[in-house]
C-alpha cells in the first residue's frame, strides 16, 4: 500500500498560553464554542485530555510555622503510599532495594489517607488534615509547556466552500479574543496553524518576490537591449494577479496560503505572451515597417500563438481545478492562481501592451521635439527600427539590404 500526504497541520490553530491549567481549559472550552459559530468550520478540538481523579493537596498558612513547606509534604505523602528507600542489598548479581511504607490494610482506605502523619522540622508528627487542605478532582493526563508556559492547543479545520481561516482569525482579534483576555488575565493567545504559515510564508516573500521581479526585467531587457519595454511586459503582472483573484471570487474560493504561492509563479508565467508580442512588434520595425502597421501585423502574426500558449495552459491545470480528491485541494487554490491569471492577461496582453506601446512612443517623440525642435516619425524614435535583422540595416538613412553568406 502507498504512502498518501496532505498538508500538515489544520488550518485553524490558536494555543491557549499562561501559568495555570484553569483559566487556559476555561479559554480554551469558549474557544471551541465560538468555533462551533461559524459556517465551514469543523472538526473542533483541543489536545487537552482530562486525567483521572486525583486528591490535590494544597498547605495551609499555618503550617509554614511549623517549618512545613510543599516539597516536604509530597515527600511524605508518596513514602508513605508508594515507599522510600531504606537500604539496598546485594544478593549475588542481584541489588535489592528495601523500601518502607504503610501496611495494605492503612493504604486501602480514603479515611486512612485523613490519618496520616506529617512529620515537622522539630520531630513532631500533626495530622495531615491540620496542615493542608485536600480537594478531589481530576487531574491532568499531560502538561505541555511552550516557552516556560502551560499551553493548550485548539485546533480547527475549514471547508473553503464555505469559509476562510484568515476571516475567522480576523473577527475572533476584533471581539473575543481581547474579552477572553480580560476574563482570564494572565492568559496569552498565540496564532498558529494557517495564519502562522501565512505569516511566515509573507514575511519570506517580501524578499524573494522582488529579486524575481528585477530578475525577470534584467533577463528581458538584456534580450531587448531596452529599459522601457521591460516595464511595459511587467505592467501585465499586476492585472494577471486581479484576474487570479477574480477567478476566485467566480468559482467561489477563498484566497489561501496556496493561491498566493499560485500569483508568485504566475508572475513568470504571464509575461511569456507580451514578450512574444513585442518581440515581434520589434521585428516588423526592424525591417522598416511603420509603427502602427508593426503593432497591427504583430498582433496579427501573433494572435494564434499566445492564444495557444494560454489554452494550453489553462487545459493542463483544468483536471487539477476540477479534481475533488481530498489530496489536491490544497493544490487547487494554486491551479486557480495560475488559470485565471494567464486568462485575464492574454486577453490584456493583446489589447493593453499594444496600447502601452503607442503611449511609450508618443512620450518618445514628444522629449526628441523639446531637445530639437521638431517632430520626429514614429519609427525614428523606437530603438527596434536600428536593429541588423534578416539582411536588413536600418540606421538613420533609408534600409539597405546586406548581402548573407551562406557558407
Amino acid at each position: 500500500e502507498g504512502l498518501s500526504a496532505g498538508p500538515g497541520g489544520a488550518e485553524i490553530e490558536v494555543w491557549m498560553q499562561g501559568n495555570t491549567m484553569a483559566p487556559l481549559i476555561g479559554a480554551s472550552e469558549q474557544l471551541q464554542e465560538k468555533l462551533a459559530t461559524y459556517d465551514g468550520v469543523f472538526q473542533i478540538r483541543s489536545d487537552y485530555i482530562p486525567g483521572k481523579n486525583e486528591l490535590r493537596l494544597s498547605l495551609k498558612p499555618e503550617a509554614r510555622t511549623l517549618g512545613l513547606s510543599v516539597d516536604d509534604l509530597a515527600r511524605q505523602v508518596n513514602a508513605g503510599f508508594f515507599g522510600q528507600e531504606a537500604f539496598r542489598l546485594q544478593r549475588g548479581e542481584d541489588d535489592i532495594r528495601v523500601k518502607v511504607r504503610y501496611t495494605a490494610e492503612e493504604r486501602r482506605r480514603l479515611s486512612d489517607f485523613h490519618n496520616m502523619r506529617i512529620r515537622t522540622a522539630d520531630g513532631t508528627e500533626v495530622s495531615l488534615l491540620s496542615v493542608a487542605d485536600i480537594e478531589f478532582a481530576p487531574g491532568y493526563s499531560t502538561i505541555t509547556r511552550t516557552d516556560g508556559q502551560r499551553r493548550i492547543a485548539v485546533t480547527a479545520e475549514v471547508n473553503p466552500k464555505q469559509a476562510n481561516s484568515q476571516e475567522v482569525f480576523a473577527d475572533l482579534g476584533t471581539e473575543f479574543f481581547p474579552e477572553l483576555k480580560k476574563q482570564y488575565p494572565g492568559l496569552y493567545i498565540s496564532l498558529q496553524g494557517e495564519k502562522k504559515n501565512m505569516r511566515e510564508s509573507f514575511g519570506s516573500l517580501k524578499v524573494t518576490f522582488p529579486l524575481a521581479v528585477v530578475g525577470i526585467f534584467v533577463i528581458i531587457a538584456t534580450i531587448f537591449r531596452s529599459y522601457i519595454q521591460p516595464v511595459v511586459i511587467l505592467f501585465t503582472i499586476p492585472f494577471g494577479i486581479i484576474g487570479a483573484v477574480f477567478g476566485h471570487l467566480v468559482l467561489g474560493y477563498s484566497l489561501s496560503m496556496m493561491s498566493m504561492f499560485g500569483m508568485v509563479a504566475l508572475t513568470g508565467v504571464v509575461v511569456n505572451d507580451a514578450i512574444v508580442l513585442i518581440e515581434r512588434i520589434n521585428e516588423n520595425l526592424a525591417e522598416g515597417m511603420d509603427f502602427f502597421e508593426a503593432i497591427k501585423l504583430g498582433g496579427r502574426r501573433r494572435f494564434r500563438a499566445i492564444l495557444l500558449t494560454s489554452f494550453s495552459t489553462v487545459g493542463g491545470l483544468s483536471p487539477l481545478i476540477m479534481e475533488t480528491d481530498m489530496q489536491a485541494k490544497f493544490l487547487i487554490p494554486m491551479a486557480l492562481s495560475l488559470a485565471a491569471g494567464v486568462t485575464f492577461a492574454t486577453v490584456l496582453t493583446l489589447v493593453l501592451i499594444p496600447s502601452l506601446l503607442a503611449i511609450v512612443n508618443d512620450l518618445r517623440r514628444a522629449l526628441v521635439k523639446i531637445r530639437t525642435g521638431v517632430w520626429p516619425s514614429r519609427a525614428e524614435v523606437e530603438p527596434a527600427s536600428r536593429r541588423r535583422l534578416h539582411g536588413y540595416q536600418l540606421e538613420e538613412g533609408p534600409v539597405v539590404d546586406q548581402p548573407v553568406s551562406l557558407s
